[in-house]
């Protein structure tokens, strides 16, 4: 199992520090985690530091910044100049309005635009994409929920960090992805036979279905628990 965690496994909220794991999702995902038919990772946008401390589930294999921190890889030193320089032109142009947030993640920088005033929103969004030009290629800008972050080059998304997850799993095991942002259509997309759901309708997404909340996340898990808990059959020998 793949997750998103904002927006997928907790609702999206102005204060993203002061979520909390419904008792029941946490209970499951506990159990899931140390299931002997599960492997459970969480990708999330958030920095890996951030996301243990919210998720605090023991046996869950977590991965911040897109699926991009997670072991063997190191980031690149040139990179960390360029988001510093890109902050300092970034930061005295975005418009001083309620909803206009900039946050420095230290290996990106998100832009986030939840409440403002659409002349504001529309404001930072065109600052945020001349950040862009003026910094590529060593920097690109993805696009979420009222939110845009720039991020290095190197950090491609959730599409590539599903394919090396797939690359150890077991040939016949049934890859499941859940998510609800823009990040996690990357990882659709690379998922043609899995079971993909997108979480908060079936329009404009590569995933074959969809759920409508959190709530019905939490609904899933508890259901693909009970059917993993199944006994399989037991074969009869007529010797």
């Amino acid at each position: 199992m793949l997750l998103d965690f904002d927006g997928t496994l907790v609702p999206l909220t102005s204060d993203p520090d002061q979520v909390r794991l419904d008792p029941v999702v946490r209970q499951v995902l506990r159990r899931l985690a140390h299931h002997p038919r599960a492997t459970v990772y969480i990708i999330s946008g958030r920095r890996l530091a951030n996301l243990r401390r919210v998720v605090t589930v023991p046996g869950l294999h977590l991965l911040g910044l897109h699926g991009w921190e997670r072991p063997g890889v190191s980031f690149p030193r040139g990179e960390r100049r360029l988001l510093r320089e890109a902050k300092r032109w970034l930061a005295p142009r975005l418009p001083r309005s309620p909803g206009i947030k900039l946050e420095d993640k230290g290996l990106s920088l998100a832009v986030h635009h939840r409440g403002a005033a659409r002349p504001a929103a529309q404001r930072a969004r065109r600052v945020t994409r001349q950040a862009r030009d003026r910094f590529r290629p060593g920097l690109h800008l993805l696009a979420g929920k009222k939110m845009w972050e720039l991020l290095p080059a190197a950090v491609d998304g959730k599409g590539s960090a599903t394919q090396w997850l797939l690359g150890k799993l077991p040939r016949r095991a049934l890859p499941i992805f859940i998510g609800d942002d823009v990040s996690d259509e990357a990882a659709f997309a690379v998922l043609p036979h899995g079971l993909t759901l997108h979480v908060g309708g079936k329009a404009g997404t590569k995933a074959r279905f969809w759920l409508r909340n959190p709530g019905e996340v939490r609904e899933f898990l508890g259901r693909l628990e009970a059917m993993i808990n199944c006994k399989r059959p037991s074969v009869r020998s007529n010797s």
